[in-house]
């Protein structure tokens, strides 16, 4: 019987489930090593003088830090592992040539040893048999990563004068294993991963679920303010399931666990009952079945067999996401056009590989040569050409074309990369050139469209946290982005070069009071997570997006205007027209109009007035309401953005005034 951790009392929506654990051993990614305690991974202050990433010994923010390594003699052996190759593919980090996964398993070993008897360390599973297999291995790779990091590992433990193991390097292995298959990325608040961590049974016997009722957060100095309600600073799960490791841990000589790097706590996003097994995620929820089930088995060797990914047939949320339809449902999860429908036939899978491939194409030579506008076109393209049937298995002679609707996952991961090259495109625009109104309506076109994409993935991620609640976690980082988007537009500077001009522009558009949003006085920003909220998730929730849908509903056109695929959005928050329009002829067709009337003839330009910017800045703050309400949940903190919208009695303020002194 596998190991699980089950609740030992009711734990309500947005409860800490376990008090702050410290980490068995951890390691910054080498690129953080130079500007990042190698302990505590706070941003050193001051800088140190810049130096390559890999010279040098870790450095430390206190003498407190360092002697947590100086206990373990790290220092020489730790540049020898920055100098070996790391098996990073099959490691908990995803960074080629990367050597924190062999630096945390050289101090997980060192601070814990092996136990012999059990072959654990710390307590872990090391998972050494598994990841050894030829079953397990494939071509046998991942195998030779691995055995190439042990012999570098006990390279190291020679130099500190504990001999290492003999050629095999077994015990080694051993200590790589138990990290690659127990270690977690360890994110700043900003998402930013910072290096990885191991931690103990309390955290490590808690089950992946592709549904999972629970998250995590980091905690990296000293207690959260406000965080811990005094009840929830002790663990509330057990362990249940194999009595003999139970026992094992159980009777491991007294262990003295140091008190020293980012801890980790888990967080309830749902209500748990008592008994009741708690989980979290090990991978992206937003990749569909057959990813997922990828990823588990090639990093942790197992099968997900929870209720979404056993679900026949597939879940609403996998059908929008996976590949595979039949051609029944075809018209329902993508466009579909075809000259002789009576010889329709196409390989959707194969479609959907070779779009994947495309745009994997397009975004990694985006990364590397940062051109925002080569990419914006190059996406956009994909998204609404698509691919033609050249290179499909097709019946002789049809004609077919294959789009993605907007749920799927590929058309997601465009829109993240979409709304931040069209921000940086935006922002690469010269500050004089801008004043001189040479590239004053090309700014505001830019920002427009990205605060647009933001809006579309907020929404389409939110419509499938509907029906699955372990989204909650993306559905607020990209209602934060989005909100911060739209902020940023109705912030622009441009906005006022116009505003003389246009005082009697766009008289059609319903001209805004203060906000009227009886949520503005119900919802204080501290503390925003109080339990009377969450007890009424359901009903405030629903107020939040009703108010999103009608400020949306005013704004879209305005938004998504000059956008060959925005325009065929006909709502970024409700998808229920996607039942009743063709895609792709909504591509040819132009946008939809919004209820200021905007449409293809319109001058953009005379829309640029206070009484639309003003709409912008309520719909970007009720944005970021919503999305803050669903990131306390998940993680018992307010992002900062809403504390500096919020006057002295935590209120955020809708208005002008407020727009305009922010």
């Amino acid at each position: 019987m596998e190991m699980s951790m089950r609740a030992t009392e009711d734990v309500a929506m947005g409860e800490d489930v376990t008090p702050p654990i410290a980490p068995l051993a951890l390691a910054l990614y080498d690129s953080f090593l130079p500007s990042h305690c190698s302990s505590c991974f706070s941003s050193l202050s001051p800088p140190p003088p810049p130096r390559p990433p890999l010279a040098g010994s870790p450095l430390y923010c206190s003498a407190r830090c360092s002697s947590s390594a100086s206990s373990l003699r790290l220092s020489s052996a730790e540049e020898l592992l920055l100098r070996s190759p790391s098996p990073s593919s099959s490691a908990a980090v995803a960074v080629p040539g990367d050597t924190s996964d062999l630096r945390a398993a050289l101090r997980l070993l060192l601070a814990h040893g092996l136990d012999a008897p059990s072959w654990r360390i710390g307590g872990l599973l090391t998972n050494r048999e598994k990841l050894m297999s030829p079953e397990s291995s494939g071509d046998g790779e991942v195998v030779e990563r691995i055995r190439s990091g042990a012999r570098a590992l006990a390279a190291a433990r020679r130099r500190l004068g504990l001999g290492g193991s003999g050629g095999d390097a077994v015990l080694e292995e051993a200590a790589l294993c138990a990290t690659i298959t127990n270690a977690v990325e360890v994110q700043d608040v900003d998402g930013r991963g910072l290096g990885i961590a191991v931690y103990g049974t309390e955290f490590s016997w808690i089950n992946h679920s592709c549904s999972a009722n629970a998250c995590y957060r980091f905690q990296f100095s000293g207690p959260e303010i406000s965080s811990l309600a005094p009840d929830e600073s002790r663990l509330r799960i057990v362990p249940y399931g194999d009595r003999t490791q139970m026992d094992s841990v159980a009777s491991r000589p007294g262990e003295v666990r140091k008190d020293y790097g980012p801890k980790i706590i888990v967080r309830s996003i749902e209500a748990i009952k008592k008994g009741e097994e708690v989980t979290v995620a090990y991978t992206d929820l937003l990749q569909p079945k057959a990813a997922r089930q990828s990823e588990l088995q090639s990093k942790y060797q197992f099968r997900c067999s929870c209720t979404r990914c056993d679900a026949e047939p597939l879940g609403y949320v996998d059908h929008a996401l996976q590949t595979n339809q039949t051609l029944q449902d075809f018209r329902a999860a993508y466009g579909y056009a075809c000259e002789d429908s009576a010889n329709c036939s196409i390989d959707q899978d194969e479609a959907a590989r070779r779009l994947s491939e495309l745009m994997d194409g397009v975004i990694s030579e985006y990364l590397s040569d940062s051109n925002p506008k080569s990419c914006c076109t190059k996406l956009e393209s994909l998204l609404t050409e698509s691919i033609l049937d050249e290179d499909l298995t097709l019946k002789a002679g049809s004609k077919q074309k294959f789009f993605l609707q907007p749920l799927h996952h590929l058309s997601l991961n465009a829109y993240i990369t979409l709304a931040s090259a069209y921000r940086i495109s935006s922002s690469q625009l010269v500050a004089p050139q801008i004043q001189a109104g040479a590239l004053l309506l090309e700014t505001l076109k830019l920002s427009r469209i990205s605060g647009a994409y933001s809006l579309l993935l907020a929404g389409a991620v939110h419509h499938l946290f509907r029906s699955e609640s372990s989204l909650m976690a993306s559905a607020a980082t990209f209602w934060l982005t989005a909100g911060e988007s739209l902020l940023s537009l109705s912030r622009n500077l441009a906005w006022h070069i116009f505003s003389e001009k246009l005082q009697t522009a766009c008289s059609s558009v319903p001209k805004p009071q203060s906000c009227g949003c009886s949520l503005m006085n119900k919802v204080q920003v501290r503390p925003f997570w109080s339990q009377a909220l969450y007890a009424d998730f359901e009903n405030t929730s629903g107020d939040f997006t009703s108010c999103i849908a009608v400020l949306t509903k005013m704004l879209w056109g305005f938004l998504a205007h000059g956008s060959c695929y925005l325009q065929a959005v006909k709502d970024p928050v409700d998808f229920g027209w996607l039942r009743t329009v063709e895609i792709f002829n909504e591509y040819n067709s132009g946008a939809h109009l919004d209820d200021t009337g905007l449409d293809s003839t319109y001058k953009l330009h005379e829309s640029y007035d206070q009484e639309r910017r003003q709409l912008l800045f309520q719909l970007g703050v009720h944005c970021l309401m919503y999305g803050g309400l669903l990131w306390s949940i998940c993680y018992g903190q307010t992002p900062h953005i809403l504390d500096t919208l919020s006057n002295e009695n935590g209120i955020i303020d809708c208005s002008l005034d407020r727009l305009e002194n922010f």
